[in-house]
């Protein structure tokens, strides 16, 4: 390359030098293959379903993708730019080798899926071992850091074969001045310049490379210059976070920093949750409105549910001045998808766009390792979408980014962070996944949790071994124990750079969880019994102005996510239309009657995530078609998906609701027989004893079960659903819902 006389031969051999290591760059991709997989289940009958439909769309991701797998083989060959062939493509291997291995360090749940591991326990056994050292030492260290390093040593190889070539160039050229032949004057002349544009090219390009490929996750937030008297927002939200995590002794060592922050809480109670699915949930938290009387029913709303929304308190934030941030990775898809009020938006995307794009990166391992790195994400953003790629410090590395655009603006933040790490399938980073783990007979740990039902089929998983159980337990507790570990960082940075002196800090859960208590199986929204996946903790943290005034605060009862707008508004003086709110203010006084009753709160599920006959808690329901079934996707929408309209009426029409005092929660199930309804008490916790079975109860607990099943429709009449009678002393709900 350094002896090049031509300038078109140098730039022909330039551009062939970058393809040379799409030779290592494919076959570290098929060694380390998984196919179109989805969290265990083969799915490429879905996409060669997309590529039939949507041929155009899939093309030009793949020419996107093979661009920027371009533009990395480019990066290295600026790094390797003296070097010959023979050893690019060795350089290539050890780079890329170099990559896989990081990402068996620090994300063991992407290798779940590579047909490698699933047969062969011995990379399963080294993956294991490299995922498990402790994040501070030395060992893993050296594994997160191995591409950086790789590329460090071939960057000062080349500097040296550069400086020792333009040395000598120089020599060559300073004779050949001396000499009366032109032409050789000027034919070394040509080669010096070819060399200098080389080293040029190289040291800028390269240095820019090679600074994109740290590992480094440290957090350092800006100094806060904004200059303002009024409070900053901060919301920290962990998807899936259960009550008893926080509340419960023997639970103290999962979120140590997160549980040391009640004693400093004006507020911490159980919440809680309307719709136990993170769309919906968090729109009523936004809204201050139940979802039904926002229209958000479901993870799918359609356009028009969007477009006719309701007022939220970031948008009022917003409009008063603040600067409003959403920061999230895959969980927080749906802050791009609903018009909340956002300045700015620092989360991935749910739509067959990033879908099919992720299938692409899943099926390239050698790209997905390399765009792991903490930089390279910007890159394709989507990537994010993935859950075994859930990892707190990347979030936590976003928010810096973002405040840093904000901490030079003379306006006060409003930033809601949101994690994804204790989310179904609880891929936390290793070596979170292992902290609370016992191995299982074959000396493994889990690395994720496969589904216990099929997306595509309706196969269930009803023998789960004991230690699967205790390992799907442990896995969600490591997810919320590396958040914990960012949130604890996050904070001093917050504290330490002045953004906490006159502020309101909120820590909860979109919802709860259940794992495998009683009958309730394990997931959220596909269900309302029990008080696990739709309860989640609220903490309240005030500092400056922010503070109450002690004599004015209320004394709530029941705490539900509608409580929160309000509250927002009052702590930062700002307006919400509280004539349409069915929340009230937690900190403050008022005087306005809420439109939903005090002291009361309403649940409803979601679309079925399972099928069957049975809910999840072996309860009886109306069926319909899987949930790929139900979804088209809108075109005009960004790709995105919805429920079909002919579904739209029906699923509203069979969802379990619940009616929930501070003692009793009654339950209301559709059954192909009318509605049928389950008087339990709160403090049985996974809803195991129905007081209506018993008919020793039955005198005593049937008016109490009446009573609230007349104040849920009454309710639901007033939201526009039709109670209709069945003729056998039963009835079904009916809702008219326009799309």
């Amino acid at each position: 390359m350094l002896t090049v006389k031509k300038w078109r031969i140098f730039w022909i051999r330039y551009l062939f030098g970058s393809l040379v290591f799409f030779v290592p760059f494919f076959v570290i991709s098929l060694i380390f293959s998984s196919g179109f997989v989805y969290l265990g289940e083969n799915t490429s009958s879905i996409f060669l379903m997309i590529i039939k439909s949507q041929p155009k769309l899939v093309l030009t991701l793949l020419c996107k993708i093979l661009f920027i797998s371009w533009l990395i083989c480019l990066g290295l060959q600026f790094i390797t730019s003296s070097f010959k062939y023979k050893y690019k493509i060795i350089f290539g291997f050890v780079f890329f080798i170099c990559a896989i291995i990081r990402v068996c360090s620090m994300y063991p749940a992407v290798t779940e899926n590579w047909i490698i591991v699933q047969n062969s326990n011995f990379i399963r056994n080294i993956i294991q071992n490299l995922s498990t050292l402790h994040e501070l030492s030395r060992r893993k260290t050296f594994a997160e850091w191995l591409p950086f390093i790789a590329l460090a040593i071939a960057f000062f190889i080349n500097l040296i074969i550069h400086m020792k070539y333009l040395i000598l160039q120089s020599r060559v050229v300073k004779k050949a001045r001396s000499s009366i032949q032109v032409d050789e004057l000027d034919l070394e002349s040509r080669i010096f310049s070819i060399q200098g544009v080389s080293f040029v090219i190289f040291f800028i390009f390269g240095t820019i490379f090679l600074f994109n490929m740290n590992s480094s996750l440290k957090i350092n937030l800006p100094q806060n210059n904004t200059q303002q008297n009024r409070p900053n927002v901060f919301i920290f939200a962990s998807d899936s976070l259960r009550y008893d995590r926080l509340f419960e002794k023997k639970y103290e060592n999962i979120m140590p920093f997160l549980k040391s922050k009640i004693k400093e809480a004006e507020l911490f109670k159980p919440m809680l949750v309307g719709v136990p699915r993170t769309f919906p949930s968090w729109v009523e938290i936004a809204t201050g409105v139940y979802s039904s009387n926002n229209g958000v029913r479901t993870m799918f709303p359609s356009r028009n549910t969007r477009l006719g929304k309701k007022q939220t308190i970031f948008e009022t934030a917003k409009e008063s001045g603040y600067s409003t941030i959403f920061v999230s990775d895959f969980a927080g898809d749906i802050f791009p998808r609903y018009p909340f009020g956002a300045d700015e938006i620092n989360a991935p995307t749910s739509n067959l766009q990033s879908m099919v794009e992720n299938g692409i990166i899943s099926g390239l391992s050698a790209i997905q390792a390399i765009l792991t790195l903490p930089n390279m994400q910007r890159i394709i953003p989507s990537l994010l979408e993935s859950p075994e790629i859930s990892d707190p410090r990347l979030v936590a590395k976003a928010f810096s980014e973002s405040l840093t655009h904000v901490a030079q603006i003379s306006r006060p933040v409003f930033i809601t962070t949101f994690f994804s790490t204790a989310h179904f399938p609880y891929a936390a980073p290793g070596p979170w996944y292992s902290k609370f783990q016992e191995k299982d007979a074959n000396g493994n740990y889990k690395f994720r949790k496969n589904p216990d039902q099929n997306v595509l089929g309706s196969n269930v998983n009803q023998n789960i071994s004991e230690i699967s159980i205790k390992q799907t337990i442990s896995l969600y507790d490591g997810g919320l124990n590396a958040i914990d570990n960012t949130l604890k960082d996050l904070m001093h940075e917050l504290e330490t750079k002045g953004w906490l002196k006159n502020s309101i800090i909120l820590f909860f859960g979109d919802h709860g969880e259940n794992l495998y208590e009683g009958n309730l199986g394990m997931g959220h929204g596909d269900g309302v019994a029990g008080e696990y996946s739709n309860v989640t903790p609220l903490i309240i943290l005030t500092k400056g102005n922010t503070v109450p005034i002690q004599s004015q605060k209320p004394i709530k009862n029941l705490v539900r996510t509608i409580d929160i707008a309000p509250t927002i508004a009052r702590r930062i003086n700002v307006r919400l239309p509280e004539q349409d709110l069915d929340g009230e203010p937690l900190l403050d006084l008022t005087e306005k009657l809420p439109n939903f009753p005090t002291g009361l709160a309403y649940m409803e599920t979601g679309i079925w995530f399972t099928t069957g006959k049975l809910t999840p808690e072996n309860q009886p329901r109306i069926i319909y078609p899987g949930v790929t079934s139900l979804l088209d996707i809108d075109e005009g929408m960004n790709f995105e998906f919805y429920v079909r309209p002919s579904y739209s009426q029906a699923i509203p029409g069979v969802k379990e609701r619940a009616w929930v005092n501070d003692i009793y929660k009654l339950i209301a199930r559709t059954t192909p027989y009318g509605v049928q309804t389950s008087l339990y008490f709160r403090s049985d916790k996974a809803s195991e004893n129905d007081l209506l079975f018993n008919p020793e109860n039955i005198k005593t607990y049937k008016p109490i079960a009446m009573e609230m099943l007349n104040q849920m429709n009454k309710y639901l009449l007033s939201r526009g659903v039709e109670i209709v009678p069945n003729g056998k002393g039963s009835f079904f709900y009916s809702e008219n819902i326009s799309q």
